[in-house]
């Protein structure tokens, strides 16, 4: 079968591998389509997955598609179910370090896998190319619970990249009053706008605290009586420093800041501000327990999430599908059929 291993820096390739075999408890899934993540594009570009350079990893965690093959102890999963897989659940590291399995693959193993755990089992009416969508959606509804979302909040996006489009559209599932995403690629506010961000702001072209300001007013700070934004909630999907910190100094009391994004220098904060505003700061990492909850949102189509996806390829166009999901200019979720 074909398999997808990072060899080393930008050192991407499709290698013919023995298809795998299901033990007692495992089961195989014959992909039927899979999306690039930036956590993707970040392996290629440093050149390994925790294992040394050159030791070939498959790489891809973000699938959907068949049950080919069960084990024989495996219970409530059926050959022909149409799943989505947990990457991360129980005995598993597909795509980010395991040193066999990976999404980018005709077929793959999930060890241990269990209905509702590792395996989701999906509706007929949901395409395999939408499924895809649940593992990044989950990436943003795990970092709202951590923000303990309400509805009815205000909130603010900073970075509308895939995990940023995915928190908006989060963000709507669950009952925010008003959303604003922040980004300084005019295409992907573009892309927030259809995902149902009420206002955008290119931090490029105008000053964000200023833009802020006009659309959600301001109130007071407890201990100053400085003027500060009137919203409740910040998903960090930028990873830029000066705009996190410009977020703490900007938050008003008891407002809740979820970091999603993956910072590569240290930042430092302001921690007058964070004490005395009683500021929720909080990392958010994987989908523990949003699964469920993102394909009951596919399922009931109360958000369109189609503006999440730019790009859809054949597995044979695989080096240009990788190509383009590394330009935010012209890409969002790039999807791969196999």
């Amino acid at each position: 079968m074909k398999q997808v291993r990072l060899y080393g820096q930008n050192d991407l390739r499709i290698d013919e591998v023995s298809r795998p075999t299901a033990g007692p408890r495992d089961v195989i899934v014959k992909v039927a389509a899979f999306g690039i993540c930036g956590s993707d594009l970040n392996f290629a570009h440093v050149g390994y997955v925790g294992r040394p350079t050159g030791a070939a990893v498959p790489l891809g965690h973000e699938l959907a598609g068949t049950i080919a093959e069960i084990g024989s102890d495996v219970q409530d999963i059926k050959v022909g179910q149409r799943v989505v897989v947990h990457p991360m659940k129980e005995g598993n590291r597909i795509g980010t370090g395991d040193p066999d399995h990976g999404g980018f693959a005709e077929f793959l193993l999930v060890r241990e896998a269990k209905v509702g755990d590792s395996i989701f089992p999906i509706a007929d009416d949901l395409p395999f190319e939408r499924a895809v969508l649940t593992e990044p959606i989950a990436v943003g509804m795990h970092g709202l619970n951590l923000g303990e979302i309400k509805k009815g909040d205000r909130a603010v996006v900073l970075g509308a990249g895939p995990i940023g489009l995915g928190a908006i559209s989060a963000l709507k599932y669950r009952g925010a009053k008003k959303i604003v995403a922040v980004d300084v690629v005019e295409e992907r506010l573009e892309r927030a706008r259809k995902l149902g961000a009420d206002f955008t702001i290119n931090p490029a072209k105008a000053d964000v605290r200023a833009e802020l300001e006009k659309y959600y007013g301001t109130v007071p700070r407890i201990v100053s009586g400085e003027p500060l934004i009137d919203c409740e909630l910040y998903v960090d999907c930028a990873g830029h420093g000066p705009l996190l910190q410009q977020t703490v100094v900007m938050a008003k009391d008891a407002a809740r800041i979820v970091i999603l994004a993956r910072h590569k220098d240290v930042v430092p904060l302001d921690v007058v501000h964070l004490m005395t505003k009683e500021l929720t700061v909080r990392g958010a990492l994987s989908y523990p327990t949003e699964f469920r909850e993102v394909l009951d949102m596919l399922s009931d189509k109360l958000v369109d999430i189609d503006p999440m996806v730019s790009h859809v390829y054949d597995f044979d166009q695989f080096d240009q599908a990788f190509k383009i999901a590394q330009d935010p200019k012209q890409s969002a979720k790039v999807i791969v059929r196999v």
